[in-house]
């Protein structure tokens, strides 16, 4: 397959390089602006960028449609300016990131651990404790979830958990990376989100969950959500 070249208009997922594969890691979404050689110009990130995250090593990642499905594409790249006035349409101006590439696009594993924001009705489940839980986001290497203050986590706590994908029952450890209460909880304080490090050596799991993700990326996508 021909490697795909960006192009103005596309939707880009940028990672910071020392954060992937952590539990911390943030995904920034922005659009391009302009692109030409190895210099690309991007719209500001949700959520924004200041002038203190400049000379960054980042990875910038797309998604390319291939045959009725869609695979991801990235690449490296450096943060190197921020425009506070760039013109995208006559008298019209806005903030925006100037990228530098380093590399050509090629295919980026899941296991570089891209997480979505599953939807309500979705092919993937969570339980813990025979307790169906409020999803928030899921990878191949890990998930977040919801869960009552009630129940006592502690960072490196491995847990017992199933997921269930399409129908069928993985059973399976994780080890517990991050708790925090969220603001619109933090008065009463009755919930938590509970990040997770997957922890198995399960091929139809991975396969699995694999596919599953990729459809609801692509569900998520002909929506316009990602």
């Amino acid at each position: 397959m021909k490697t795909p070249d960006l192009r103005v208009g596309t939707r880009v997922t940028i990672v910071f390089e020392n954060e992937i594969n952590k539990s911390n890691i943030h995904y920034l979404k922005a659009l391009v602006y302009d692109y030409e050689n190895e210099n690309i110009i991007i719209s500001q990130t949700t959520p924004a960028l200041n002038r203190h995250f400049l000379n960054r090593r980042i990875r910038v990642t797309f998604l390319v449609p291939v045959e009725k499905r869609f695979v991801r594409y990235g690449f490296r790249a450096q943060l190197v300016d921020l425009i506070t006035d760039y013109e995208i349409s006559a008298d019209k101006y806005v903030e925006a990131l100037i990228l530098k590439q380093y590399e050509a696009p090629e295919l980026m594993d899941f296991r570089m651990h891209f997480r979505i924001k599953p939807p309500s009705q979705n092919r993937i489940n969570l339980f813990f404790q025979e307790e169906k839980v409020h999803l928030i986001d899921i990878s191949l290497g890990g998930a977040q979830f919801a869960y009552p203050k009630s129940c006592s986590f502690l960072r490196g706590d491995k847990i017992n958990i199933k997921l269930t994908i399409d129908g069928r029952d993985f059973d399976l450890q994780a080890k517990v990376r991050h708790i925090f209460i969220p603001y619109k909880y933090f008065a009463q304080g009755s919930i938590q989100y509970v990040s997770v490090e997957f922890d198995y050596n399960n091929l139809q799991l991975e396969t699995a969950m694999g596919r599953a993700i990729i459809e609801i990326e692509r569900k998520l996508l002909s929506e316009g959500k990602i």
